[in-house]
């Protein structure tokens, strides 16, 4: 099971006084000894720092209750917690640090120089992932820091308005990096049309980068699309993923 460092709660106030909102970050909830769920690393061993706020709000999310909350943390505590909970070596044994959100770009200023420090601090860099909905430009600095991108543009399907969830100049920059999937979530056949239309056609994202993955919260709700969202990903010659930790743990934060 999953060890806990921060968990989201939405009835605890954490004072900031004394926070230098430049070294922290707004934290929902912090786990780790747990797996990748989803994507191109399905199974590798993570740890996940998600925080707080997006940009956008799927009707589908799975972690809407757990963004929506979350306080300022210094970079020294989240360190500390690191340090003392042995994450650190785990770490620099390939565990991967999974950035998510909500939105982890909107800190990315903040995020840019929590890995800078951490590098500096222990003296490597952690394999780093970082959940993108691509409606953020990123910053050099953060591009030149993240080892592998998990971008997730929104389809119709989420229930977002089109000129909130679709940017073709930021889709276009993220598919020229060589370490940038995209992983589109499908709840039924139509969303295959919505991705050759609005991606493929257009020339913004290649067919090899694409990852079809189920919608479903919940196993119930999993059973229901991932036989056809597997069907349309071998037909397309695609890569597929499954949801591995909704599977394992229902619907369940915190893993």
């Amino acid at each position: 099971m999953s060890k806990q460092l921060i968990q989201a709660d939405p009835t605890r106030v954490k004072s900031t006084e004394g926070i230098n909102k430049d070294r922290s970050l707004k934290v929902s909830e912090y786990f780790f000894q747990t797996i990748q769920g989803e994507g191109v690393s399905t199974g590798v061993p993570a740890a996940f720092l998600r925080l707080t706020d997006c940009t956008l709000n799927c009707v589908f999310c799975d972690s809407s209750s757990v963004w929506k909350y979350g306080n300022l943390y210094s970079f020294d505590e989240l360190f500390q917690m690191m340090e003392e909970s042995g994450l650190i070596e785990q770490l620099r044994s390939g565990v991967h640090l999974v950035l998510t959100g909500g939105s982890p770009l909107r800190s990315q200023t903040q995020l840019y120089d929590f890995l800078i420090e951490f590098n500096e601090r222990y003296d490597f860099s952690p394999f780093t992932e970082i959940e993108n909905e691509c409606t953020l430009i990123p910053s050099k600095g953060i591009m030149a820091l993240i080892d592998q991108w998990n971008n997730s543009p929104k389809l119709e399907n989420s229930e977002n308005k089109k000129k909130a969830r679709y940017k073709p100049e930021i889709i276009s920059l993220l598919s020229q990096l060589s370490n940038s999937w995209f992983k589109f979530v499908i709840s039924k056949e139509d969303d295959w049309e919505e991705i050759e239309k609005d991606f493929i056609n257009p020339g913004l994202i290649k067919r090899e980068q694409i990852i079809l993955m189920p919608e479903g919260d919940t196993r119930e709700k999993l059973a229901l699309t991932q036989e056809m969202a597997a069907s349309i990903a071998i037909r397309e010659m695609v890569r597929f993923c499954n949801r591995e930790h909704v599977i394992l743990y229902n619907k369940k934060t915190g893993v």
